[in-house]
């Protein structure tokens, strides 16, 4: 068999190359996929329980929004300093590290019950738990994302971001209906939380033993295997020694796709933190269609999230354009987004609201896989930092949107949340026409790289 060079195409090499090898790569993406499912499980666990735990201690509802703030600020302020750690140290011990720490923090939620309950104390308390398991959890997935950079070859990125995604998106959609008979069985909520902290520590006790940062590492990895996942991918993918900030900030692929990312979480994040809300407040459901309108977008996503890596690995492999392979998913996902959200103000009955939220939701989803398959084409050995600035930018624009959503809900003006949100859509989706995966931060300047072209 010759040497398998450049980009992995569906050829005889290259299907030879599959039939012989080994696929340790599938078992890391089945790690990466469980830890997903516990990073939301825990994150939106917490947005669930909240209600018994403010009756619990007196918590006003304005209480109850500066605690999911404090998660928020901290998420978005760690994002990068998390991705950096990733790549400077590696996933293996730095997800060990931060998924032992916010699991900690999750199973230190039920000592809430125990502090006094008319009192400032478990107010600060939780608000002081909170941002640090904001702090843990912004390097969760920006190092995952260097470790599917390391493991996986151009043409699978894709799917295992979607995999990932449509992971984390089963896990969120799960948690309400699992503590909620948590909550029965144990009839109240301190047990529940201590238990879904587990989680947590299962996960770390069987990754850290088998897991290894360089494939080269694991005696599992055959030759084949090694061949396919190098294939493709930059000169050097070594441990990083200095991130090439000002190369990073003069890249146009950069900008765009953290500003696309940007956009994105402005409109996409009312699914996860003010839907409930709106559907409550504004639209007066009873607490059944509140649950299940809230669940559904998330179960759309998660198939959106698979459908869209994997189509965008699929263009790939079939024209052999990595350029467009992953621009044009993003670009038609959030492209519908905007329309679909923008209906929801012409929606009177429940079940079209809840196929519009639906359908919203999974064309944002579209562009999970790709979006994060980008990072590692673009930054490879600096996939983590250029994961964590793109969920940054993310993470504070949700933010930014959940109080414009809060103002204007105050206001009476629902009509114009949707309407500014498909805009912010429509924004994202114009974004991806400037970013170009073929642009890697590790390839050399320009004039050194001639004739080391990759196909546009």
């Amino acid at each position: 068999m010759s040497e398998l060079k450049g980009e992995p195409n569906a050829g005889p090499d290259w299907e030879v190359a599959q039939a012989g090898a080994s696929h340790v790569r599938y078992q890391v993406l089945a790690f990466a996929c469980a830890l997903a499912v516990v990073t939301y499980v825990h994150r939106i666990g917490f947005a669930v329980g909240a209600p018994a735990i403010g009756e619990t201690h007196g918590l006003s509802q304005s209480q109850i929004g500066y605690l999911m703030l404090a998660f928020q600020a901290a998420y978005g302020i760690f994002q990068v300093p998390g991705g950096l750690l990733g790549d400077r140290l590696g996933g293996r011990r730095v997800l060990t590290f931060l998924v032992l720490g916010w699991s900690a923090l999750v199973g230190a939620v039920a000592l809430a019950a125990f502090l006094p309950q008319q009192m400032f104390l478990p107010f600060a308390y939780l608000l002081l738990l909170r941002f640090c398991f904001g702090m843990f959890q912004a390097g969760g997935f920006p190092t995952l994302g260097r470790v599917i950079a390391d493991w996986m070859p151009n043409t699978e990125r894709g799917i295992a971001q979607g995999s990932i995604w449509m992971f984390s998106r089963w896990g969120g959609a799960l948690i309400p209906f699992l503590l909620a008979w948590l909550f029965r069985v144990w009839g109240s909520w301190p047990i529940p939380f201590l238990l879904i902290a587990g989680l947590g520590f299962l996960w770390c006790g069987a990754f850290w033993p088998w897991f290894r940062d360089d494939p080269d590492q694991m005696p599992q990895v055959n030759r084949l295997e090694r061949k396919i996942i190098e294939a493709g991918r930059g000169k050097s993918q070594g441990a990083p020694t200095r991130v090439p900030w000002q190369k990073m900030l003069g890249s146009t692929s950069v900008w765009s796709l953290c500003l696309m990312y940007g956009f994105t979480g402005f409109s996409g994040n009312f699914f996860t933190t003010m839907l409930p809300l709106f559907l409550t407040k504004q639209r007066h459901l009873s607490p059944g269609e509140v649950a299940w309108l809230s669940a559904l977008p998330l179960a759309g996503g998660s198939l959106a999230c698979i459908l869209g890596g994997t189509a965008s690995d699929w263009a790939i492999r079939r024209f052999g354009n990595r350029k467009w392979g992953r621009r044009y998913v993003g670009l038609i996902g959030l492209g519908l987004a905007g329309p679909a959200l923008l209906a929801v103000n012409r929606a009177e009955s429940v079940w079209l609201l809840a196929v519009l939220l639906t359908a919203a939701f999974s064309f944002n989803d579209l562009t999970m896989g790709p979006a994060w398959a980008s990072c590692a084409d673009i930054g490879e050995r600096y996939a983590g930092t250029l994961s964590g600035a793109m969920n940054m930018i993310s993470a504070l624009a949700g933010g930014a949107g959940a109080i414009m959503v809060g103002y204007l809900f105050d206001q009476g003006r629902p009509e114009l949340v949707f309407m500014i949100f498909a805009g912010a859509y429509v924004l994202a989706a114009i974004c991806w026409l400037g970013v170009d995966v073929t642009r890697r931060l590790t390839d050399p300047p320009l004039e050194e790289n001639l004739g080391f072209g990759s196909q546009a």
